[in-house]
């Protein structure tokens, strides 16, 4: 069996998603999908617009993938680097999955993974650390290092979903190499922007929403799921503020220092800005900077609230969630069941069983699960169960 995996967060899913998965079918026949999904918060630093089962199933009834998982909490909320590489290596977890499909702006598989081979290389470890003394972010570093080293590659880093592209071909190179690459080209808005040929970004349809245009919202998520969508509880930052800011205040810089990806005086400067802000955007905008990026510090928002210590976010995989699938997908889930090396949860109460780094990892994402469903009971996520399409 063909199985192609894809690293997503379908926040929500939307008409580019779906033309995605129509490309891979077209070139890859007999293709069956898995989506390796964000859970209830995603990788720019905030509550998913809808939660993680209601997502999963959407995707699902529009026609997209025919197996969703849930990607682990802590990979969700790392850099593009982090997210890329918890999402391959559960992909290579699962032991059947043949490609590996991403979008892309400019880039082929072959010129991405050619770029990925150089970020690997010593020569560029060396280049980077000489533009990152310079004060620039990451981003920013990278693409000045390769621009030096290899110029033809350095566009493939001018836009966000060519960086993250690159970064899921070298988690293929470093922990699936059997694994094969399909870059799809993307169509229709840019990573931020409004509708092209009609088809919207994720954000678009999210900034419609957060700013009270609902139907214009509406209309642009694809039909076969759009009627649920109108009675479904949406989420935000708003939801979260009140409880977030009194938490931060508690904390001392050794607390946040513990926290991933915090360092050269992070700590300091977000401590700092928790002390003195007095709503979420005045923290984000205390504690930015040209190295620390708006995304950067909205993770690490969350990361300190849900409490995501350095040590809970460098443990791997240790399970695997099923979110929802159709008919393609329990074929899917079956034969992975056979090939997978972790345990696989497709009712919430079979996690009961887990124990050590697995068990640390699932009560990590059910406390984080209780903040994302308030004002709903505590333990909320023991009782959702995976969507089944009978198509």
């Amino acid at each position: 069996m063909k199985i192609c995996a894809i690293i997503s967060e379908y926040n929500p899913f939307h008409a580019g998603h779906l033309f995605q998965i129509q490309e891979i079918r077209r070139q890859i026949p007999d293709i069956r999908i898995v989506s390796i999904m964000s859970g209830n918060y995603v990788q720019r630093g905030e509550p998913a617009l809808w939660d993680k089962y209601f997502r999963a199933a959407c995707a699902v009834q529009a026609g997209g993938p025919d197996l969703v998982l849930e990607l682990p909490l802590p990979a969700a909320l790392s850099s593009a680097e982090g997210f890329a590489r918890g999402g391959v290596r559960l992909a290579a977890a699962l032991g059947c999955v043949t490609h590996l499909s991403f979008g892309c702006e400019t880039g082929t598989a072959e010129s991405l993974m050619e770029l990925a081979a150089l970020l690997d290389s010593d020569i560029f470890s060396t280049s980077l650390k000489h533009q990152l003394a310079t004060g620039i972010s990451y981003a920013q570093a990278a693409e000045q290092a390769v621009r030096t080293l290899s110029p033809h590659l350095a566009p493939l880093l001018a836009s966000p979903n060519d960086m993250l592209a690159v970064q899921y071909c070298r988690a293929i190179r470093t922990d699936c190499p059997p694994v094969q690459p399909v870059a799809i080209r993307r169509t229709g808005a840019a990573h931020d922007g409004t509708p092209v040929n009609g088809i919207p970004s994720a954000s678009f349809i999210r900034s419609l929403f957060h700013a009270g245009k609902d139907s214009e919202a509406f209309a642009l998520l694809p039909e076969p799921y759009r009627a649920r969508c109108y009675c479904a509880r949406r989420h935000s930052w708003h939801d979260m503020e009140g409880a977030v800011l009194p938490y931060l205040r508690r904390l001392s810089p050794e607390d946040i220092a513990s926290l991933p990806n915090v360092s050269e005086g992070l700590e300091n400067r977000f401590f700092a800005a928790c002390q003195k802000a007095g709503t979420l955007s005045d923290l984000w905008e205390a504690a930015r900077s040209r190295r620390y990026p708006l995304s950067r510090i909205r993770r690490l928002t969350l990361c300190a609230y849900l409490g995501i210590t350095r040590e809970l976010a460098a443990l791997p995989s240790a399970y695997v969630t099923v979110l929802a699938m159709n008919r393609n997908g329990q074929h899917i889930l079956k034969e992975m069941k056979q090939t997978c090396s972790l345990p696989v949860i497709v009712r919430p109460t079979q996690a009961r069983s887990l124990t050590g780094n697995a068990a640390a990892l699932w009560n990590l994402t059910l406390r984080a699960d209780d903040q994302f469903y308030f004002p709903a009971p505590a333990g909320t996520g023991w009782t959702c169960t995976p969507f089944r399409s009978a198509e």
